[in-house]
C-alpha cells in the first residue's frame, strides 16, 4: 500500500507541473487598421485569392474594420478596401489575425500559416537570383501539400523559375495543391509551351474567316514563306501598339517571302471588323473564340507573337519579334534566302 501511495503521489506531482496546451480556435477574427479617416463608410471585402469569391464585407468605421466567422479549411485570400489600392494577403484560419495597414508592408499577424507568410515575404526580399533554385525547392518539400504550397505558386519562388523547372515542381505537389484548377490549368500551359518552343515543328489548329468559313494554320504554313504570327484582341493595348510594326514589316516584306497572320483571340468576332478598319490592318487574320490556339501554344498573355520558318519549325517567340526587334530579326531570316 504504501508504493502505490507514493506512486500515486509521484503521479499528482507530475500532473502538476505538466504543461497545458490551450484548445485550438475554432473561429476566426480579422481586424485591419487603418492610417486615417479617408477610408471610413467604405466597403472592404475579404476574397478568396484565386477564385476571386466573396467570403465576407464590412464597412469601415474608426479607422479599422474586422470580420469574423469560421474557417473549415485554411484559405489564401486577400482583404481590399473597395475604390482604394488599400490591399493585404492572408492566410484565413481559425484565430486572431490583425493587419496593420500603418506599417510599411501590410502583412497578417496573430496565426501560425500567417507568421510563415510573413517569412515568405522576407525571403523573397532578400535572396539572390543564384540561390532561387534550392531555395524554392526546400520551401516547396516543407509546404508542397498545405496552404503554402499555394502561396508559394505566386511568389517568386516559383515564377522565377525557368519552365522545366516550374513543371517538375508542379508535378512534385501533394494533392491538396495539386488538384486546384489554376494549378492543373498552368501545368497544361507550361506543357504545351514546352512542345511549341523555338526550335520545335509548329501545331496546326482551324478557326474561321471574316466570312465564317474553316481555315486552318496550315493554309498558310509550308508554303514557301516565314509566316509572322500574332494572337491579339481588340480590347488589348499592348497588341494594339504592335500593329504599326507589324504592317511595317508586311507592308516592306509581303512581296518578298513573309506572311503576317492575325489570330484573333480572346474577344467577341463582332470587335473584329471595325478593329481591322479602325487599325488600318489589311492581312490575313484566323478568328480563334475557343481558345484552341493559345491553348496548343501554352499562351498566358498577348499579344503573343511567333515567326515559323518555311518547313514548319517555330523560330522564335515573343520578345525576338516584338517591338524593336520585330524588323531586324525578321530581316535577319529573309536575307539568307
Amino acid at each position: 500500500m504504501k508504493i502505490l501511495n507514493k506512486l500515486a503521489a509521484v503521479v499528482m506531482g507530475a500532473a502538476m507541473f505538466a504543461s497545458c496546451t490551450p484548445p485550438a480556435p475554432t473561429s476566426y477574427t480579422v481586424t485591419g487598421i487603418l492610417p486615417d479617416s479617408s477610408m471610413n463608410g467604405k466597403e472592404v471585402v475579404l476574397r478568396e485569392y484565386y477564385t476571386r469569391t466573396v467570403i465576407a464585407t464590412d464597412t469601415a468605421e474608426n479607422n479599422k474594420f474586422t470580420f469574423e466567422g469560421v474557417a473549415d479549411t485554411a484559405r489564401y485570400c486577400y482583404v481590399q478596401v473597395k475604390g482604394t489600392r488599400t490591399v493585404a494577403d492572408l492566410i484565413l484560419e481559425n484565430g486572431d489575425i490583425t493587419i496593420d495597414f500603418n506599417a510599411e508592408r501590410a502583412l497578417p499577424t496573430g496565426t501560425g500559416y500567417n507568421d510563415i507568410l510573413r517569412d515568405i515575404y522576407a525571403v523573397c526580399d532578400t535572396i539572390v537570383e543564384e540561390n532561387m533554385k534550392a531555395v524554392s525547392a526546400e520551401w516547396f518539400a516543407k509546404h508542397g501539400n498545405d496552404i503554402i504550397g499555394i502561396v508559394l505558386y505566386d511568389s517568386p519562388l516559383f515564377f522565377t523559375l525557368d519552365a522545366d523547372t516550374q513543371i517538375a515542381t508542379l508535378e512534385g505537389l501533394g494533392d491538396f495543391v495539386k488538384n486546384r484548377d489554376f494549378i492543373q490549368k498552368e501545368l497544361n500551359r507550361l506543357k504545351a509551351r514546352k512542345a511549341t518552343e523555338v526550335g520545335q515543328p509548329y501545331t496546326d489548329f482551324e478557326g474561321k474567316d471574316a466570312a465564317g468559313n474553316t481555315v486552318k494554320l496550315s493554309d498558310y504554313v509550308g508554303k514557301g514563306n516565314y509566316v509572322l504570327v500574332d494572337m491579339w484582341a481588340s480590347w488589348c493595348g499592348p497588341c494594339k501598339r504592335e500593329i504599326p510594326n507589324l504592317a511595317e514589316v508586311h507592308n516592306l516584306y509581303k512581296d518578298k517571302g513573309l506572311t503576317v497572320l492575325g489570330i484573333f483571340v480572346w474577344d467577341d468576332i463582332k470587335n473584329l471588323e471595325p478593329t481591322l478598319k479602325a487599325e488600318n490592318v489589311t492581312w490575313a487574320q484566323i478568328i480563334d473564340t475557343e481558345k484552341v490556339s493559345t491553348n496548343i501554344y501554352g499562351v498566358s498573355g498577348i499579344p503573343s507573337i511567333m515567326l515559323i520558318g518555311p518547313d514548319g519549325t517555330i523560330l522564335e517567340r515573343d520578345r525576338a519579334v516584338r517591338g524593336e526587334n520585330m524588323k531586324p530579326t525578321i530581316e535577319k531570316y529573309l536575307l539568307k534566302k
